[in-house]
């Protein structure tokens, strides 16, 4: 058994995704793909899991491994392995339109976050303008968006790079009400996009 094993979040939207893309995937493998979280108990003894974290924090570095060992699991290669392909596709739907557009990609936090970072910053030169900030750290998504304001960047589009709804994407929102700006867009979640779910379905299918 396949298991995508996420945080977990008080939203309910959340679990939704999460359970609607574990049966997505599972569709497009031919084989049962599940869902868990943090917050349960144990996993199913035996399963390769797939941690759905970008960032390399304690719950991938510490957490996810022991809970794993305890049900005798096989730990995936950790998204953070593929950010190029994550960043790719997010490129390719906010420049879809145009190439002239300016994007703040908003991180949960820097530090774990580097080959995120490091892959959104290699391929730059797609857009006009791109910039990083974070929503636990310094430079704030506020600070950046007053940085551009007052620098009189235009309209500025915010990608979160967070894989699914929640009360992390409620504070990127009030973040972004909090700054100056006036011309800017949040862009959806990475799992809404055209090709996440393929993306993840491949993660699956890498040797153990």
């Amino acid at each position: 058994m396949k298991i995508l094993l996420a945080h977990g979040s008080p939203a309910a939207a959340h679990a939704a995704q999460v359970r609607t893309l574990a049966s997505d995937v599972s569709a497009i493998l031919g084989e049962e793909v599940c869902s868990a979280f943090l917050s349960d108990e144990s996993l199913p003894e035996g399963a390769q899991v797939l941690p759905l974290f970008l960032g390399a924090g304690k719950h991938v570095m510490e957490d996810v491994p022991a809970m794993a060992a305890a049900s005798n699991c096989t730990l995936l290669a950790p998204l953070s392995d593929h950010a190029a392909d994550f960043s790719a596709m997010a490129y390719d739907h906010l420049t879809r339109e145009s190439k002239r557009v300016n994007i703040l990609f908003a991180l949960y936090r820097f530090a774990g976050f580097e080959a995120v970072a490091a892959a959104l910053h290699a391929q730059n030169k797609r857009c006009s303008l791109v910039a990083t900030g974070s929503m636990h750290s310094e430079p704030s998504i506020t600070s950046v968006l007053n940085l551009w304001q007052r620098d009189e960047i235009g309209a500025v589009t915010v990608q979160p790079m967070l894989l699914f709804d929640g009360h992390t994407l409620a504070r990127l929102r009030q973040m972004i009400d909090a700054s100056f700006a006036t011309d800017v867009t949040l862009a959806p979640v990475l799992s809404s996009y055209d090709g996440f779910t393929a993306l993840i379905a491949n993660c699956l299918k890498e040797p153990v």
